[in-house]
Formats: C-alpha cells, structure tokens, sequence
C-alpha cells in the first residue's frame, strides 16, 4: 500500500494575489493535486509547478458545479494515492467556505491535513473601500451572517470576542444577553497560531474560570458557539510532531536551503536568522589550471558543489578528474549538476573525509571550499602523503547583528532549538547573542561544529548526521 499523502486547505484570499500568504505560496508551489474555486485569482495559481493535476471544483450559479460530496471524495481519492493534495479556496476555507466540511470528511476517512488560513472578503473587501469594520466609539461588535441562508447552530450564530480576556467575565455575561444560554460551548485562544498557542475549552458558564485556572493572558481570541464542538474531531495543529516548538536556523540561505519548510510541515514555528552570507567569488585565471592538474576534486559544502559549473566553465578541463563528497547528502548536490561522486567519505565534517580517506585514491587533491574553513582538511591529508591543495570559492561574510526586536523576543521568550551548521555559525551567533538565551538546546551539524559550539558555551543536546533537512528533523526528533 503507497504511503498517506495529505491534504491542506489553502484560503487564497478575496481576490489580490498579494494578500495570498507566503505559506499558502509554498504549499501550492509543491502540490500535486489542485483542487480549485471559482473565486480564486488565476494570477495565484501562476505559483503551481508544472505537471500538477488540476481539479476546477467552482460552482457557477445556476451553471456547472461540483457537488461537494465529490468534492470530498476527490480530497480522499488522490490522498490515499500518496500525494500532496491542495484544496484552494476564495477567502478564508472556515469562514463561509466549507472547510469545515471538508475537515470533517477527511477526518472521518483519516487522511492527515491542514489548514491554511487567509485574509477573508468580510474584512478586506471593505478595508479596500476604505471602510474599517471596526471603529473605537462607532462599531464595537462584529458578526458575519451567509445571506439569509444562515444555518448551523441553535442560534444560527458564532460570537467571536477580541481583547476580551481582561474583562471574560463581562464579555460571556453579554453572550448569555444576546441570547447564548449557560451551557453554549465556548473556547478561549491564546496566541494563536503561535508555538505558544494554548487553547482552553469550556462553556459560558465555566469558561472564565477555566481561563484563570489556565493562566490564559493576552492575546487572545474568545469563541462562543456550538462550532466550538467541532474542535473535539477537527483539532490538527496539536498533532504535529514539533507543534509548539520554536527553532533558530543560523545558516545561510544556500546552506540550509528547504531545511525551514520540513520543519514548518512538522509543526514548529521557525526563525531564520543567518549568521553569514555565501558570496561565490569571480572564477580567477589560476584556478583553471589547478583543476586541471588535480586527481581528485573534494568538497565538503553544498555551496562549493553549487558553484562549481561556474568555476570550472569549460567541463572538458576535468579530463580524467575524480569527484568525493562528505556525505551522501554532498554526493546528492554533487549528482543535481551532473556529477557522480567516485568515493563518498564517512560524514558528516572534513575531519572524519580527511581520516577516511582510501589508499587507493592516489594524486594531486584539490578541496574546493569557502573562506571560513581552516585548512585542516588539507594539513590531515597532507600528514597521510597525500598531495592536497585548498581552492577558496567563495566568501562566508559573517551578520554583524540581530534585529533589535528579535533580541528582545529571543531574551524575553527563548526557542526551544538553534541549529549551528557550522562551527563559525555557533561562534558568531554567540557574540551576537551574549547571554538570555543560553537555555536554548543546540544542535550542531557534525561533531566538529559541536566542538566549537561547546567551546563558546552552547549546550549541544543533539548532533545531526546528516547536513540536510530530513537529518535536522530526525535529530531533533529523537532528542525530544
């Protein structure tokens, strides 16, 4: 049986393709299955990869129309395939937009999914006309209603309360005046949407006291209706497996490119914050005839593997050169251009290339590398007889600073991780960081960035094995 795909309710706004959200972006841009509304701006669906299957599932009045039963089935059909299924709908998919039928569908058929909210007609439209929906000292209220169809609850109605937590009490007094009895369940929601999100369920009656009991503060959203039971089956962002969890990503773009989307699909709240930028360096006239000397071609970073048909330019210069890589995930970068590693050494850092390296792999080396590393690869192989020479290609450019706001949120609030891929990521991002947050477990990317990280003072909790996405998740996973 092929394994469960999964399905994500993407809300892709009332119409302007830029109040689309960069999530909404990404979930669609890696999509296989597409299941679209009329309503959605065709300019949004330009983010699609080639090859995706397109479902039109709009319903046009009194014209063509998709049931949404097979709308449901359509979810479930191509899920149960394997495959990344995309539900895009006009708005917001749980205001007036059926989500939450169609999470109810998936729920019942247990095909994981999540839901991507966006910006809702009944707030934008009129902001777009220059019409607040809510005004201190004119409108304090605000109920949305579908036309005079308006059915669901006993009430037919969903009393949503902002900033409400300070004065509960008085706000769920004035639920029970517009109607809402004692036992109508209402739910409190705090930071949602956050790694800090806490939810307290209760009823008119109790929940005030479930709140304080909780220590719920601000932010928060209050919700009382009978929708409020739905969460019981509907409930999906406390399931992932690193919900709740803030991670710190200090590598670079071209490092630690793709590492932030698995671990959002997982469930954390990620902060990239690069302690130094990859700047290649202009291809120099000397380096040509190195590599045309060179036996053996080494690299060690993803960044020097992703250069390199710029630095080489003419490939008939490689001749009969040989190709290693740290890693299987180095010989991956290496295969995306076009080049099969003839020996892939035990990762994941340049220490453990240099005491692996083969007898049989004879000849002038030549490591391409950036110019943070220290050469100690070359001096270890060097010490072994081997003839070794380093090529700098490109620049690693430390980041002076952090943010202010960031600072402040990093000292006051903390993450649970920060991931060093590299020994000068761990140094920097300590001198940026000098203290507050010295409780934030690490992980490091190989033992030797481990190393360093501990001789400046981090608490390595984990170590990855792996310099890729798939090893982050794994060595976080297992150390939680």
């Amino acid at each position: 049986m092929s394994k469960l795909g999964k399905v994500w309710l993407v809300g892709a706004g009332p119409g302007d393709p830029g109040l689309f959200t960069r999530k909404g972006r990404e979930v669609l841009a890696k999509a296989d299955v597409i299941v679209y509304d009329r309503l959605v701006n065709p300019g949004i669906l330009l983010a699609a990869r080639p090859g995706v299957l397109w479902i039109d599932a709009g319903k046009t009045p009194r014209g063509k129309r998709m049931e949404q039963g097979e709308i449901h089935r359509n979810l479930i059909r191509y899920a149960r395939k394997g495959m990344r299924v995309v539900r895009c709908k006009g708005g917001d998919p749980f205001v007036f937009g059926r989500g939450g039928e169609e999470a109810e569908a998936l729920w019942k058929a247990k095909i994981p999914f999540e839901v991507v909210s966006g910006v809702t007609a009944g707030i934008a439209a009129p902001a777009y006309a220059g019409i607040p929906v809510t005004q201190r000292g004119v409108s304090t209220e605000l109920s949305f209603r579908l036309g005079s169809r308006a059915e669901g609850s006993v009430h037919g109605k969903t009393l949503v309360g902002y900033m409400s937590v300070e004065v509960l009490e008085e706000f769920l007094q004035a639920a029970r005046d517009r109607g809402f009895s004692s036992q109508t369940p209402a739910a409190i929601v705090q930071q949602g949407t956050t790694h800090c999100q806490k939810v307290v369920i209760g009823t008119v009656r109790n929940l005030a006291a479930l709140a304080k009991k909780s220590q719920i503060r601000p932010p928060a959203v209050v919700v009382v209706g009978d929708v409020v039971n739905l969460r019981k089956n509907l409930q999906w962002w406390e399931k992932r497996k690193l919900a709740g969890k803030r991670i710190v990503l200090t590598g670079s773009e071209q490092l630690g490119q793709g590492w932030r989307e698995v671990l959002e699909e997982h469930g954390a709240e990620v902060w990239e914050i690069p302690m130094g930028t990859i700047e290649a360096i202009p291809p120099q006239p000397s380096w040509r005839a190195k590599i045309r000397r060179a036996n053996w071609l080494v690299f060690t970073s993803a960044a020097a593997a992703r250069l390199f048909p710029t630095i080489v330019g003419d490939w008939r210069l490689l001749g009969g050169c040989k190709f290693a890589a740290v890693g299987k995930m180095n010989a991956k970068v290496l295969s995306s251009i076009g080049i099969e590693a003839d020996w892939i050494g035990r990762g994941p850092g340049s220490r453990e290339l240099a005491e692996g390296w083969p007898k049989w792999a004879t000849g002038k080396v030549l490591h391409l590398t950036g110019s943070a590393g220290d050469g100690s690869f070359v001096q270890r192989l060097r010490k072994k007889g081997v003839q070794a020479e380093r090529l700098v290609v490109y620049r690693n450019t430390a980041h002076r600073s952090i943010q202010r706001p960031v600072q402040e949120a990093l000292r006051r609030e903390g993450a649970d991780w920060v991931v060093f891929a590299s020994g000068s990521a761990a140094v920097r991002f300590r001198k940026v960081m000098p203290k507050g947050v010295g409780k934030m477990k690490v992980l490091a990317i190989g033992p030797a960035t481990a190393r360093t990280a501990k001789s400046v003072g981090w608490r390595v909790k984990s170590i990855a094995t792996e310099p890729s996405a798939m090893g982050v998740l794994r060595a976080i996973l297992k150390a939680t």
